[in-house]
């Protein structure tokens, strides 16, 4: 059915959905409201687990151990509740991506609102369980087509991905910042990219201070990522999901790979 995005109120009686992404969701995003920051998240289903890829740069080893099962989402398993949620939501991004945008775009105005009226910053993470091109959420208007990143350039935004060509996106947009992740068989591309200055995500047993000869800071005590020194780790605790990690998984970096050779 196509859906056409007339109000909020219209959007969630035509989708069924209650909201499509939400400021501050989830422990790690509230902990924002310490730095004085909302931030607009946005979680959808990852790998193809809707039916549609949208986790071009995924792994085996990564896909295992996904932190979509992780929190509440792990707890969830009888009702299954989450998952079918973020599925659908994934689905309409690509059978009704005009409505997905706007409703996208009407949220990231009701949160700019909200911080202004707070005293407090804002700032847009779209991928949280997905890994998509924020140059995929546009509209157009007078045959002149937008996407998020110019509708608000003055807003930063902010991802983690796996796909190393769109780090190139950050060199085209000024209000976009992304961290390169480790997926298990990356290596040595994540200690090229981070020699020249890339940041990249990593997910350890424990997490260090220092690795390959590269600072490591403590990724779960904020996730608005821009904030953070170029060039450096960002170390992440794995978060138990539901699949139990198989031993040899190389997505999670145990503690005795930390005695390492410098990069």
């Amino acid at each position: 059915m196509k859906l056409v995005f007339s109000s909020l109120a219209q959007a969630k009686k035509d989708s069924g959905f209650t909201y499509l992404g939400k400021v501050n969701n989830g422990s790690k995003h509230y902990k924002a409201f310490k730095y004085g920051e909302l931030v607009y998240t946005i979680y959808l289903s990852p790998g193809n687990m809707s039916g549609y890829e949208v986790c071009a740069g995924r792994t085996a080893e990564c896909t295992a151990l996904c932190l979509n099962e992780s929190g509440h989402n792990r707890m969830d398993a009888k009702r299954n509740h989450i998952n079918r949620s973020r599925i659908g939501k994934t689905q309409m991004f690509f059978e009704n991506h005009e409505f997905f945008s706007r409703w996208v775009i009407r949220d990231i105005n009701a949160g700019i609102a909200k911080a202004k009226k707070m005293g407090f910053k804002f700032s847009v993470r779209i991928n949280n369980t997905s890994d998509i091109s924020p140059e995929l959420i546009y509209i157009k208007e007078n045959g002149i087509k937008k996407n998020i990143l110019e509708l608000f350039p003055d807003i930063q935004f902010y991802d983690y991905t796996k796909v190393q060509g769109r780090l190139r996106l950050m060199n085209k947009y000024d209000n976009y910042d992304l961290t390169y992740s480790y997926n298990g068989s990356n290596m040595e591309t994540c200690m090229q990219l981070l020699k020249s200055g890339i940041k990249v995500a990593m997910v350890f047993e424990k997490v260090p201070t220092e690795f390959n000869g590269f600072k490591v800071i403590n990724g779960d005590l904020y996730d608005m990522r821009y904030k953070d020194e170029p060039g450096t780790i960002i170390g992440l605790k794995f978060k138990k999901v539901r699949s139990k990690p198989d031993a040899t998984n190389t997505f999670v970096i145990h503690e005795h790979e930390l005695v390492a050779e410098p990069a």
